[in-house]
């Protein structure tokens, strides 16, 4: 399997992955610090940048999956909580279309469990009906301390999600 991760701060999904034989296509970070422990520990990857900066077009069916987490300070009970009205939230539908313009078999996106409130529920319902008019008949969601998002647009099939 091959993957793209945005927001990959020092790459949680590859740590995981690795040893199951998946492949890194690509990483999207923009802090300086991750994307120096990105240089170092897979310096043959590249690392993208701002994400709302790159033509996913170029991307388009190079990653069986897209791993990424937005930030979670627009959603998260210890902020304000501003939602989509804070850029940083807006970055959760930038997500969705890198992977619009990717079409990857598989999405997973996480967050904090804030998001499904903020908004009375209307921010995490943006993303749901982002998702059900890209892929109508796939996805997942699971909460397990995190907001975890899973779709498989190609197979129309959902992975179970595992209950902590």
């Amino acid at each position: 399997m091959k993957y793209i991760s945005l927001f990959s701060g020092i790459e949680a999904a590859t740590v995981a992955w690795q040893t199951l034989g998946w492949e890194p296509v690509a990483y999207a970070e923009i802090e300086p610090f991750p994307k120096a422990v990105l240089k170092h520990h897979y310096p043959n990857v590249p690392d993208l940048g701002d994400m709302t900066k790159v033509n996913w077009k170029e991307y388009h069916h190079a990653a069986d999956v897209v791993v990424g987490g937005s930030p979670c300070q627009a959603f998260s009970i210890a902020g304000l909580r501003k939602a989509l009205d804070d850029p940083r939230g807006q970055l959760m539908l930038e997500y969705l279309r890198a992977c619009a313009e990717i079409d990857p078999e598989w999405i997973v996106w996480e967050n904090v469990p804030g998001v499904l409130s903020a908004e009375r529920g209307r921010a995490f319902q943006s993303l749901l009906e982002a998702v059900a008019e890209l892929w109508p008949d796939g996805g997942c969601m699971a909460s397990a301390g995190r907001s975890v998002l899973r779709c498989g647009p190609t197979t129309r099939a959902c992975v179970p999600c595992r209950q902590h």
